[in-house]
């Protein structure tokens, strides 16, 4: 696609705190994307780490930035969206890269060539295994679920929806869970692409913190869903949960 002032200007969104390694690994791989329409914008949540001092080595490419604290990731993230300007947003963690240089090029020209006007562009991760290797963690067809059927840093999402929803801060780790939700019940247009978008960094997510997210999954269903859908996906998620425990005991009883 040639590249013109009628192409998308995609925002790419970094929340980071106190991670300097991971997040210029992630402002690298936004100045090697191919398409010139971007606006990048790195929200910090205070960091003192360094983190600052980086963003600052890149003026060229961070389009805009800011540092203070604030009230959990999805705090940081309705900050990023209010200053946003692009057509279109993804969220790219610190420690997230996008898989090739042409990444963003092919979400824009995706944009344009579906025969309706997309709301939500997402793709597959790559996520990177204890030996060195990857593998695909493939992203479902759009659906109402109990849980992230596709990773949110693999998504571009309309500014305008993201405006009209903004992420629910009490919830700390689930509330893109909640939006996307929102968004199928509301009939907004989900366009799946068959190739993974980002490589997923892992190493900031904790077991505890998975059961957190799990038990804050519950509580967007109780919120969002009703009849014999809501009782299905709450079954599901306690059914997790109980066995994470169990296989967590036996492993430990095993050592």
């Amino acid at each position: 696609m040639e590249h013109t002032n009628d192409s998308p200007l995609i925002t790419v969104i970094t929340v980071v705190l106190e991670a300097k390694t991971n997040l210029e690994k992630t402002i690298r791989s936004v100045a090697e994307q191919d398409y010139d329409r971007i606006e990048y914008l790195v929200i910090d949540g205070g960091s003192t780490d360094g983190s600052i001092d980086v963003i600052r080595q890149y003026p060229s490419v961070v389009s805009k930035w800011l540092s203070e604290k604030d009230d959990g990731i999805y705090s940081a993230m309705n900050k990023g969206v209010r200053m946003a300007s692009g057509e279109w947003v993804c969220f790219l963690n610190a420690g997230d890269v996008f898989v090739n240089s042409g990444i963003i090029r092919q979400v824009a020209e995706e944009a344009y060539l579906s025969p309706e006007p997309p709301e939500i562009i997402y793709g597959s991760v790559l996520v990177q295994k204890s030996n060195g290797g990857f593998v695909e963690r493939i992203a479902q067809s759009p659906r109402n679920s109990h849980r992230m059927y596709f990773c949110h840093q693999s998504a571009f999402v309309r500014l305008t929806l993201l405006r009209q929803y903004p992420f629910d801060e009490k919830y700390r780790l689930s509330s893109d869970l909640k939006f996307f939700k929102k968004c199928y019940s509301e009939n907004k247009r989900f366009v799946r692409m068959d190739f993974p978008i980002v490589t997923y960094d892992t190493s900031g997510l904790s077991n505890a913190d998975r059961e957190r997210g799990l038990r804050e999954n519950i509580s967007v269903i109780k919120e969002m869903d009703r009849g014999w859908k809501r009782y299905k996906f709450l079954l599901r998620l306690y059914f997790v949960i109980y066995w994470r425990r169990l296989f967590s005991k036996h492993k430990s009883q095993h050592r």
